[in-house]
């Protein structure tokens, strides 16, 4: 299911930015609105994992279970930072490969091979 999310995801990524950017290159194209956007989207990641581990933490204090709650606010902190930490890693390749997009990626024609043919008279 998560593959199928992060393929629709790229797929509107693409549709989305192909055309503003000025690629001939779709793939190219998008991979650039990523680099371009990446700040927001990591901030969204890391928003989203920190309301759901704030939201548990309350849930399981207001039930009463201290415990649970100190493990998942310590767990989710450490997930948080993992989670940030990769994502600015993450950053960094992408723009050195959006930078270079063009270059590593091409569309590639198919060529008749003639070696070897020879023309009948």
């Amino acid at each position: 299911m998560g593959k199928f999310v992060l393929g629709l995801l790229l797929g509107v990524a693409s549709l989305a930015f192909a055309q503003t950017t000025g690629g001939v290159n779709p793939l190219c194209a998008m991979i650039q609105a990523l680099a371009a956007n990446w700040g927001v989207i990591m901030w969204l990641v890391v928003g989203i994992l920190a309301v759901m581990v704030m939201a548990v933490g309350i849930v399981n204090l207001t039930a009463g279970k201290a415990a649970y709650a100190l493990v998942v606010v310590v767990g989710g902190a450490v997930i948080l930072v993992a989670t940030h930490r990769l994502m600015s890693a993450a950053k960094t390749e992408l723009d050195n490969f959006a930078r270079t997009c063009t270059a590593q990626i091409e569309i590639v024609q198919p060529i008749a091979k003639v070696e070897g043919w020879k023309k009948r008279t």
